[in-house]
């Protein structure tokens, strides 16, 4: 079993085989595969090779978080695929260990990935994100005022106008924003039946938008992505969505971040009591669908400035990174596992050694993500064993890190 670079004229045919094997594109749909290799040639991509061919393929993509007022440079582990015949072998847990280590060589100081289940990435180190609350409606039931202007349609071939546009958009503390134009196409290119409706400003540029897939005549239309810049703009997509009820049964959407989505909904409780089930089911669900891993500590906690956070909390912290063991001999970075005089504050701070004196505090670095990025309170991640410490310092920590949900506001 070797984990090696992604080399196109090589490996292309044999992932575009993985891809067509695990059903995330069609088999011999050309278009599918050309959206495929044109987000591998633009990303860093390492594959798992079994007999001298490629059987499992990661993909990391450039981003950043956004943590209160600071973006951070971030690497999104966008796909991990295997192939049936490469499962069991290890592939998957070795290439985005790998991955993750070169992503934090490259400077991403932190790395996240949509989860298929969990449990499985927090043995490489990752936590678990805060629940995303995913609505199904009736548009016509959206109580906006306003009224919509009319859009203008939006296609694949906009793509880098959407691009910009998410770059763009409106971010609050957790906010996700994708630096990379070949991912964004590429995933408007696999979404069947899409419709994409936007609008620009007087220079052409796209300011605000929705985009998704008509399931049907009827719907559900599943909004996939979206973006605006200010308030009025995000009234104007509600009033947009509203008039899709003409035909419309339903739409699905993720709530946008910074808002309560109940709040513009008329009679709420007697949509989601509906007698409908399956896929036209109203109401709200939650779901924690991401999950996260600091993979530089003091880079992080430098760039966490805490507001009216009063005196700084300091700790001593003993830092468990389970990665290691997953990672190669070769490369600098093996996890930042080790122990850390941690201080939060107005400046915060993370530096090697021991400080006597100090309460301690032990955490895996999935549970220490989580607890930096506010996904849980002090208390409610130590129940899960992920952290241990004092009580004392569970409730200092709590005071302090009084942080609002993080919410990436797109899908990755």
């Amino acid at each position: 079993m070797t984990i090696r670079p992604y080399k196109s004229k090589r490996d292309e045919k044999a992932v575009t085989r993985i891809w067509e094997e695990t059903r995330w594109i069609d088999r011999d749909d050309k278009d599918d595969a050309a959206h495929l290799r044109g987000m591998l040639d633009n990303s860093r991509a390492l594959v798992g090779e079994l007999d001298g061919e490629a059987e499992c393929v990661t993909i990391s993509c450039p981003a950043s978080i956004r943590y209160l007022s600071e973006d951070i440079p971030l690497g999104i582990v966008a796909a991990v695929t295997t192939s049936p015949r490469g499962r069991r072998a290890g592939f998957a847990s070795r290439a985005t260990a790998e991955l993750v280590q070169q992503d934090a060589e490259a400077g991403m100081m932190v790395s996240v990935l949509g989860m298929f289940e969990q449990g499985f990435y927090s043995r490489l180190g990752f936590g678990t994100g805060p629940y995303e609350l995913s609505w199904s409606l009736d548009p016509s039931c959206l109580n906006v005022e306003s009224r919509a202007g009319v859009p203008v349609r939006i296609t694949v071939e906009d793509s880098e106008d959407v691009y910009r546009a998410m770059r763009d958009r409106t971010l609050r503390h957790g906010g996700v924003s994708i630096h990379s134009h070949a991912h964004i196409r590429a995933d408007m290119g696999w979404t069947e039946n899409p419709i994409g409706l936007g609008y620009r400003n007087a220079e052409g540029e796209l300011t605000h938008f929705v985009w998704g897939e008509m399931k049907d005549e009827n719907g559900p239309f599943v909004l996939t992505k979206i973006a605006w810049r200010e308030p009025e703009q995000l009234q104007e997509l509600l009033a947009l969505l509203k008039g899709f009820g003409d035909q419309a049964h339903l739409v699905k959407m993720i709530e946008p971040a910074g808002l309560q989505l109940q709040d513009f909904i008329a009679r709420p409780f007697r949509e989601s009591n509906s007698p409908k089930e399956g896929d036209w089911r109203k109401g709200a669900e939650a779901e924690a669908w991401w999950q996260a891993r600091i993979n530089d500590l003091a880079g992080c906690l430098n760039c966490t400035t805490l507001p009216h956070s009063g005196a700084p909390l300091a700790f001593n912290l003993q830092l468990e990174d389970p990665i290691e063991r997953f990672l190669p001999e070769k490369g600098g970075w093996k996890g930042e596992g080790g122990d850390y005089v941690v201080q939060f504050g107005a400046a915060s701070s993370a530096e090697p050694g021991n400080r006597q004196g100090l309460l301690s505090l032990h955490a895996g670095v999935g549970g220490f993500t989580r607890l930096w990025l506010g996904c849980a309170e002090a208390n409610a991640i130590a129940a899960t064993g992920q952290i241990e410490a004092p009580r004392q310092l569970l409730d200092d920590l709590e005071a302090t890190l009084r942080l609002p949900v993080p919410r990436t506001g797109c899908e990755f």
